[in-house]
């Protein structure tokens, strides 16, 4: 990788830089291939100075996941221009549309808080949090009053089916790298479902989680 003139600027500004450009190269490779001296080269600085910044590789990637799953946040925020009756569905849109587009960061968000490292998972089960209370929240605004618990939970299981769910039919879809669509043969195993379909299966499946934890008689 090529370097670029080396600028001054705030240690704010570098620690954004140098997190924005590992979100960057997320796109193209793996957590685990994050290399630092390509991280340094691309943002016209010595390694050295990268771990000025971040004192670690596992800092540096902590504050990069991190970043990601910032980002996710804000892609699957619930519109609140739409009706209350129509926000879950759009969030829920929102999220195979956000991990459709950006599947080696949101891998590295899930895949990585699997690895092992205190500080991923704690990213990962925090991220999580927040999208089981938006849900939790917006079910308490459309009933008056707070779901039990047991809901609760079921929505954190329904969080990580649909986490699966995704990135199963993620690896699913055919890839056509020829430039003669008709040349390329057809993939046996594609999936039945096309994006609105899997759209269509996980709202209902959250929904129906939902109603079955309420509906529990069980305390």
């Amino acid at each position: 990788m090529a370097t670029v003139p080396r600028t001054r600027l705030s240690p704010e500004a570098r620690r954004t830089q140098l997190v924005e450009l590992g979100l960057q190269m997320l796109s193209t490779r793996s957590l685990d291939n994050l290399v630092i001296e390509d991280i340094a080269a691309a943002a016209g600085i010595s390694r050295g100075l990268l771990f000025h910044y971040f004192p670690s590789k596992r800092e540096y990637r902590e504050a990069v996941v991190r970043a990601a799953a910032a980002d996710l946040l804000d892609h699957v925020a619930p519109d609140p221009t739409l009706p209350l009756a129509e926000q879950l569905r759009s969030a829920v849109t929102a999220f195979v549309d956000y991990v459709t587009a950006n599947r080696d960061s949101y891998v590295a968000l899930v895949r990585g808080a699997s690895g092992g490292d205190p500080g991923l998972r704690a990213v990962f089960d925090e991220t999580r949090s927040v999208i089981v209370t938006r849900v939790v929240d917006h079910l308490a605004l459309l009933s008056g009053a707070m779901p039990p618990r047991r809901v609760r939970l079921a929505i954190r299981g329904w969080v990580a089916f649909a986490e699966e769910v995704v990135l199963d039919w993620l690896a699913l879809q055919p890839v056509d790298t020829s430039d003669d669509a008709e040349a390329a043969p057809a993939d046996v195993d594609a999936p039945d479902l096309d994006r609105d379909g899997i759209v269509e299966m996980l709202d209902g499946a959250l929904l129906a989680l939902v109603a079955s934890a309420a509906a529990s008689t069980r305390p």
